[in-house]
């Protein structure tokens, strides 16, 4: 959880510079979509494991993939919160 929570907040606050979607991050476009996707298989596995059940709002995904990132994680979090 404290990792989830960090990364959260870390990508709060790179969404809080004007410019965020120009920020350079050292893995190509192709790399952090595989990365993200990869991210939303889990969450489906995982929300299936422990009998949870992923709203749309989880589910939902767009062409930027920062904001599907960060609604992985909350999907994530809410999982572990359930789960716990």
């Amino acid at each position: 959880m404290k990792s989830i929570n960090r990364l959260m907040d870390a990508l709060d606050e790179l969404k809080q510079n004007k410019n965020y979607e120009k920020i350079k991050i050292e893995l190509t476009t192709e790399e952090l979509n595989v990365l993200v996707n990869r991210i939303y298989e889990y969450i489906i596995k995982l929300a299936s494991d422990n009998a949870v059940e992923l709203t749309d709002d989880e589910l939902r995904s767009s062409d930027n993939t920062i904001l599907n990132l960060q609604n992985y994680l909350k999907a994530q979090k809410r999982i572990f919160e359930a789960a716990a």
